[in-house]
């Protein structure tokens, strides 16, 4: 028996080894295009007194952007220590490298379908630890523009706003995927949007009717500012 468990071993730790290498290689690949293609862009900024500030710093907030229109808007808040939530699916670590690579805080892990609640506590906790975090609301899988009430749900427990980003850039490749994935091409104009603050308001603990189409329009209206 213990023979016939070794080749299953050896297979899965050479399987193991080789999802590394490829999430190794993929991370620095990914690091560096992102680099080198953003530091192209032209980038106006629209909207950065409606980040809350105290005594002219910015206080901790629930940063929203939609999963397609993510690019622009990461690269503008590198370097800032904000965490993100990675999916713990195939490109979460992928995902994760690159945004600590960018000045990320270590992302918390889960999604809507795979370890979800465990990531929730833990951006509540950095909220409540005076650290803003980031949110692509209807990621990892959509359905696009869609968001799901996890960002509410930090938002309402750690008492902070939701802060609606957007980008917008006239030249740019937009991938066939369902989120349809927005890279500004090399040299582009890029604006990326900082919207009005947005607090959820609550009944209890069900987020109060309507709350998620007033969220909607928050977010239509900060793309808007983009492409204005």
């Amino acid at each position: 028996m213990s023979s016939a468990a070794a080749p299953d071993d050896a297979i899965r730790d050479a399987k193991a080894a080789q999802r590394a290498r490829k999430v190794r290689w993929m991370s620095r690949v990914g690091y560096w295009a992102v680099q080198v293609l953003a530091r192209t862009w032209r980038i106006e900024l629209r909207g950065e007194t409606n980040w809350p500030q105290v005594d002219g710093a910015r206080v901790p907030v629930v940063v929203a952007v939609w999963h397609g229109l993510m690019l622009a808007p990461i690269w503008t808040q590198r370097n800032r220590g904000i965490m993100a939530l990675a999916s713990e699916h195939g490109d979460g670590e992928i995902i994760a490298r690159i945004l600590e690579g960018l000045g990320y805080a270590p992302p918390a892990r889960g999604s809507s379908s795979r370890g979800g609640l465990r990531g929730l506590m833990t951006l509540v906790s950095a909220l409540r630890d005076g650290r803003s975090i980031a949110f692509t609301p209807d990621g990892p899988r959509g359905p696009a523009r869609v968001a799901q009430h996890g960002l509410f749900v930090a938002a309402h427990r750690a008492g902070t706003p939701i802060v609606p980003m957007s980008m917008y850039a006239a030249r740019a490749w937009q991938l066939r995927s369902w989120d349809q994935f927005t890279i500004p091409k090399p040299f582009a104009r890029v604006c990326v949007s900082i919207g009005a603050a947005f607090t959820p308001q609550f009944e209890g603990e069900r987020l109060g009717d309507g709350e998620a189409v007033r969220f909607a329009a928050a977010m239509d209206a900060t793309e808007a500012m983009a492409r204005g």
